[in-house]
């Protein structure tokens, strides 16, 4: 167990993403593979997309696999989780950091990686995508989008290390991993049968052209406004603000949130009195669209941050968290009513906040788009879910929806402030409830009492694998892109904590050696292990016979992982 990420190479990454589709049809554990099957598209920021739905800027757009893994299950329209000047250390973010019961919780806020790392990673995962849309025939390798996020105030923006960032991900052959990524899929060009040297040559570095801004929870009007002055007029970007709930009024949210059975959730009013308010937003926004009409870019809201509230039953560390998922769904829509009843289609609205596959279709109809999701992702099916929201919104007239609606607004607000769907049930408020607190327990035995695989489905990270003896399934637990993030530990059933009580592979003997878990690393035929009390290093054949067997499945069920 260790909360360090360690970035794969590109290498790593293909033959990881090649031998796994070979050996089990699938692709970092997405199993319902989506191919776009239509001709249908739209455009933005004057490139094609084939359908409007992404993941969130979030715990599932931070690794190059768990982009991919989006684009596999679905996913055209990326937004990449935010940089800014402090990253990992730094950001002093407590363990776990997530806690998806049902709403969601966080108390994560940004990249953990630099931004010159976080940018390799996005190119990692540009690259890769590239190859595997034309190999696998998975859809238009230039029918997918990645937006930026930055944040989180002016000075860190202008940072020399946030503007290379920026500008490496214009065009990404200014960073010495295109090259990388570029020369391996040359030199292995014979192991396609679809992807040829021309193609590679081809791929494209301009990568994005447009921004996502988060700025913090009470950050003044004028510095949000020269924000998005500046990467508009001196950038020339693209740009979606994102806005916070409390633009609704302290009294309208506490309505919303008790109409959907959230009358448990605590906030604090005064954070209403620091955040941009809707009288001080209406001009501000009117000045933004003249500038984006100037200098010919797109400028629009992203609806909406999370919701900063109170940690009062021990759901996370510390004493406040940030809300998304359900409970922030009639927050979100309401601010997308207030926005477009004052501007109409004049103000372009991205989506964040509670979609899920039974409102997808009903808010891509209003006009709004893109639409991104990450509390779904971190629950049931995981990256699977990205299937279903796909096929939903590609069922629809894309032409109809081009343009925002108020109307359809207006009437998405009342359905779903109606819907016993979209609120907290009083089962589930039992069961809140009854198990308030993050699960605390832990295993004293590496094997699951029913291996359900719920850890493997909700990890953002793709850091767990079921792996197969005979009759017998197990948990492996993967260290190397672990961030001890907490998330398979919620939605454990036994309950345990999966990323500290499983078997653990380590990518190499010092990443054992910073861990107390129990587990191996694979040297050639050589392997380093603590087990049971015991470790050391010895050959495989070696190993105490019940962990030999386990290294010896892993090794030829998961040897990606190793190679």
């Amino acid at each position: 167990m260790s909360d360090i990420m360690y970035p794969v190479s590109f290498g790593k990454l293909m033959n990881h993403i090649m031998t796994e589709y070979t050996l089990h049809n699938r692709i970092y554990n997405v199993k319902k593979i989506h191919r776009t099957e239509h001709d249908k598209a739209l455009t933005l920021f004057g490139k094609k997309l084939e359908n409007p739905v992404g993941p969130a800027a979030g715990p599932n757009t931070q690794l190059a696999q768990n982009i991919v893994a989006s684009y596999v299950g679905g996913a055209r329209c990326i937004d990449l989780k935010t940089v800014q000047i402090m990253y990992g250390e730094e950001l002093g973010i407590p363990r776990p950091c997530i806690n998806s019961v049902d709403e969601a919780y966080n108390v994560e806020w940004s990249s953990e990686y630099s931004p010159a790392q976080a940018a390799d990673e996005y190119i990692k995962a540009w690259f890769a995508i590239k190859l595997i849309a034309k190999e696998y025939n998975l859809g238009d390798p230039n029918g997918f989008l990645f937006i930026m996020s930055v944040g989180y105030n002016l000075a860190g923006i202008k940072s020399e290390s946030v503007d290379t960032f920026i500008e490496t991900m214009r065009h990404g052959s200014k960073a010495p991993i295109w090259n990388e990524c570029k020369q391996w899929a040359l030199d292995n060009v014979d192991k396609f049968q679809h992807v040829d040297v021309a193609f590679i040559n081809s791929i494209s570095d301009e990568m994005s052209d447009a921004i996502t801004l988060s700025t913090m929870h009470g950050c003044p009007a004028d510095e949000i406004e020269a924000i998005c002055t500046y990467l508009m007029k001196e950038k020339g970007l693209n740009l979606y603000l994102k806005c916070n709930p409390t633009l609704l009024g302290p009294k309208k949210v506490r309505d919303l949130l008790d109409n959907a059975g959230f009358d448990y959730i605590k906030f604090d009013d005064h954070q209403f009195d620091v955040d941009l308010k809707f009288d001080a937003a209406v001009p501000m926004l009117e000045r933004l669209i003249a500038i984006g009409e100037e200098k010919q870019v797109v400028f629009g809201v992203k609806l909406t941050n999370t919701f900063p509230v109170a940690i009062h039953n021990a759901e996370l560390p510390g004493k406040e968290m940030y809300m998304s998922g359900k409970s922030l769904l009639p927050l979100t829509v309401g601010v997308a009513e207030l926005l477009s009843s004052h501007f109409g289609e004049r103000l372009p609205i991205s989506y964040s906040g509670g979609a899920v596959k039974q409102n997808i279709k009903s808010i891509f109809e209003c006009g709004i788009w893109p639409v991104t999701v990450c509390t779904i992702l971190l629950q049931g099916e995981g990256y699977d879910t990205f299937k279903g929201l796909a096929d939903e919104v590609e069922s629809t007239d894309y032409e109809a929806a081009l343009k925002v609606n108020k109307d359809r607004i207006a009437k998405l607000v009342a359905d779903i402030a109606d819907n016993k769907l979209f609120k907290k049930s009083e089962a589930m408020k039992k069961k809140y409830a009854d198990r308030p607190n993050f699960p605390d327990a832990r295993s004293n035995d590496y094997r699951c009492r029913v291996v359900c695989g719920a850890c493997v489905r909700v990890c953002p990270n793709r850091t767990n694998e079921i792996l197969h003896l005979g009759e017998q399934k197990l948990i492996i637990h993967i260290d190397e892109s672990c961030n001890e993030c907490g998330n398979c530990a919620c939605h454990c059933v036994e309950p345990c904590q999966p990323y500290k009580d499983r078997l653990t592979y380590f990518h190499n003997s010092e990443a054992i050696k910073d861990s107390t878990n129990d587990g191996f690393y694979v040297d050639g035929n050589n392997c380093g292990y603590r087990f049971k009390g015991a470790e050391g290093v010895c050959a495989i054949d070696a190993l105490p016979e019940e962990l030999k067997g386990v290294v010896q499945a892993f090794i030829k069920e998961h040897a990606y992982y190793i190679a």
